[in-house]
């Protein structure tokens, strides 16, 4: 596994902290499988959403 970003040493959790917790379970863990319907709208006030455009390649 990758060690992923440099944590900023003003953050008071570190990715160690975050993989170990419990309460950032939700987040590590995908809610929605490919091809299943999304609508924006479901998400409006709930939580932040980023559309990303491009290429990764």
């Amino acid at each position: 596994m990758s060690a992923g970003p440099a944590t900023p040493s003003d953050s008071p959790l570190g990715l160690e902290d975050v993989m170990a917790s419990p309460d950032y379970l939700e987040l590590r863990t995908p809610s929605l499988a490919p091809g299943d319907p999304v609508r924006l709208a479901d998400f409006a006030g709930d939580r932040p959403v980023a559309l990303v455009f491009g290429s990764y390649t």
